[in-house]
């Protein structure tokens, strides 16, 4: 659809030309639909502007070269939104300017700007200085109740999962011929100070069998995974993961099969990992170079058995029968050990919601069989992709998806307490992310590019554990290496990518949730594949935690605005004083900024001046989309 050129032309803000010391700017006015620039160029008196010269910054956030934009990296452009665009090394008065730019609504969009106005600067301002222009940040406030504690926070639900997926595990955390792993991915897990790991999947967990990946590397069978229909080497192993987990300081949690398995099968791994010497698996691990126990205490038993893709597949009463069995074997050799069940997320109230349905017939028939219940969600999963979504849309309904896990957690724990009172059993998330649709080109539908706005999704996704604390005991996000991934690698390097900094904020937050609440402006976002349509979602938000001497206070705040800062006044409820001592930031020059192995520090965290708190209050400037941590200490 070719858009006409008088209509591009009243992009352009009258009155908005500044002639700088070597080149101009201007300002561009988005009145019509949102746009998702891929490219931009400048012509200045029929001579195109090299892109490196040309910068453009939206409202509110950092400026970008138009080099810097491409399909994977485009320019949101929403309604309403202005756009400064600086041009140097060329004429301060040029005689026509002439902007051609490719959208993905549109397609090419070109026309010649009406600089009729051109001018040297007003009087007042120096010569070669831009003429200032007021942006309006969005202004709001937020409260926190210091000593109102909304519940304890499980450490767990920083957790994470290792699957033998694609390269994850062989190339990802080990070397590709599994003899040792990679010290940058290492380095980079360390920093995190991962709780608990969760191993070895997923689908690959309901057709292993334990006992192939222990022993001498040389004999270990290599085996046919029907799971993701490749060959497995068996070079890490049990063992392998043990050790690993000791390397980060990360709790293990193992996933027995039993969809091809049988309960006295995971018996024996359980006595493998936790039984003394004086036993046979104990002395058996024991040759394998490993005298102690590794008091391994959480296992779940199963994945997504309610789903037909699932080796072991069956419907709710055959899972009952079989969670049962596998539970009374392996609480015989190790009565300390906790369970994990196969749960499912429910996304409705519906009485016959089919996730609801199967969590009642567990419940009903087994609860004293397990200790958490558990759910996995992706967002919005493949069946959101491709869907007619402008960036900015997709980018408000993924910033809004958290709320749904929110509501799914609440519906879980209501389901425990009416069907399971007397029992204390916790939800556990043990596979979750934000699951857009892979770059095209891409190997795998795993090989997703993630974004700041990724990053933003994560963040509010911790911010619901904190307020779900006391329901939400375990979350593991998928994955840690190279699958969906929070590190990405090659043969010779190790990155973080965008959705690994909110879990390198969070990772200091305490274990004692505040009441926190934010008020401010809203947004509306539509409703894609599981996730809802929701109204008056706030583009801040808040958590804040304390320790239990109530002398440390971290707060967390948020700012999902694609294109805009947001001013957030902050009060703290309560008895004492407390002084900031510290502040970081999360941020990026755009929501689609992204770190690839090619561009490997777009996104990242840096420290800031820690703000005052005068009176119990202190005021916050969030960039657009960004996440600030501001640490404090009572007085």
């Amino acid at each position: 659809m070719a858009v006409p050129e008088f209509l591009v032309r009243k992009l352009y803000v009258p009155g908005s030309f500044t002639e700088l010391e070597q080149g101009f700017a201007f300002h561009l006015r988005n009145t019509f639909a949102p746009a998702t620039v891929n490219s931009l160029a400048i012509e200045v008196d029929g001579a195109p502007v090299p892109a490196a010269a040309v910068a453009v910054t939206p409202v509110g956030g950092l400026p970008m070269t138009t080099q810097m934009l491409s399909e994977a990296a485009p320019l949101l452009f929403p309604v309403g939104a202005d756009l400064r665009v600086e041009v140097r090394g060329v004429a301060s008065r040029p005689r026509t300017v002439r902007i051609r730019a490719v959208t993905r609504e549109v397609g090419e969009i070109a026309a010649t700007l009406p600089l009729r106005e051109s001018k040297p600067a007003a009087s007042g301002v120096r010569a070669g200085e831009p003429r200032r222009r007021i942006r309006w940040p969005l202004a709001a406030s937020a409260e926190i109740g210091s000593e109102e504690i909304t519940g304890e926070i499980d450490p767990r639900v920083y957790g994470h999962f290792v699957e033998h997926l694609e390269r994850c595990v062989y190339g990802g955390i080990w070397t590709e011929n599994g003899e040792r792993l990679r010290a940058d991915s290492l380095s980079l897990i360390r920093e995190l100070r991962p709780p608990v790991i969760r191993y070895p999947g997923g689908n690959f967990a309901s057709g292993y069998h334990w006992e192939d990946g222990i022993g001498p590397r040389g004999q270990r069978p290599p085996r046919f995974d029907k799971a993701w229909q490749v060959s497995e080497s068996n070079q890490v192993g049990t063992d392998e993961f043990v050790q690993f987990c000791r390397d980060v300081g990360a709790e293990p949690f193992l996933v027995v099969n039993d969809g091809s398995g049988t309960a006295q099968e995971a018996a024996q791994w359980v006595a493998y990992c936790n039984d003394p010497l004086t036993t046979p698996q104990g002395e058996r691990r024991a040759a394998n170079g490993h005298l102690a126990p590794y008091r391994v205490r959480l296992w779940g038993i199963g994945n997504e058995v309610w789903g037909p893709w699932q080796i072991g597949h069956a419907p709710a009463e055959d899972y009952v029968g079989r969670l049962q069995s596998f539970a009374a074997s392996m609480h015989e050799v190790d009565p300390s050990l906790r369970v994990v069940a196969v749960g499912n997320g429910p996304l409705s109230d519906a009485p016959d919601d089919p996730a609801a349905l199967w969590n009642e017939r567990v419940l009903r028939a087994a609860a004293d069989s397990f200790d958490f219940l558990s759910f996995h969600v992706y967002q919005p999963e493949k069946e959101g992709w491709g869907a007619p979504l402008s960036e900015d849309a997709l980018h408000h309904t993924l910033c809004a998806a958290p709320l749904d896990v929110e509501r799914i957690i609440a519906r879980m724990a209501r389901q425990i307490r009416t069907l399971a009172p007397r029992l204390a059993i916790h939800v556990a998330l043990d596979e979750w992310n934000v699951w857009p649709m892979p770059p095209e080109g891409a190997p795998t539908m795993h090989r997703v590019v993630y974004t700041l706005r990724d990053a933003l999704y994560v963040a509010g996704m911790l911010n619901v554990f904190h307020r779900s604390a006391g329901d939400l005991a375990i979350a593991n996000l998928a994955q840690l290496v190279n699958v969906l991934p929070l590190i990405v690698t090659d043969e010779h390097r190790a990155i973080p990518t965008a959705i690994y900094f909110p879990f390198l904020l969070y990772r200091d937050m305490q274990r004692l949730a505040l009441r926190s609440s934010a008020h401010g402006p809203s947004f509306n976002n539509q409703g894609l594949a599981n996730i809802s349509a929701h109204q008056r979602v706030p583009y801040v938000d808040i958590t804040a935690t304390k320790d239990a001497s109530s002398r440390h206070m971290t707060v967390a705040l948020l700012n999902r605005h694609p294109v805009r800062e947001a001013r957030v006044s902050v009060t703290i409820d309560g008895r004492g004083a407390w002084a900031a001592t510290g502040a970081r930031l999360l941020s990026a020059r755009h929501p689609l900024e992204a770190n690839t192995l090619e561009t490997p520090g777009l996104v990242g965290v840096r420290d800031l001046d820690a703000p005052a708190v005068r009176r119990g209050r202190f005021i916050c400037r969030l960039p657009a989309s960004s996440v600030m941590m501001v640490t404090l200490n009572s007085n």
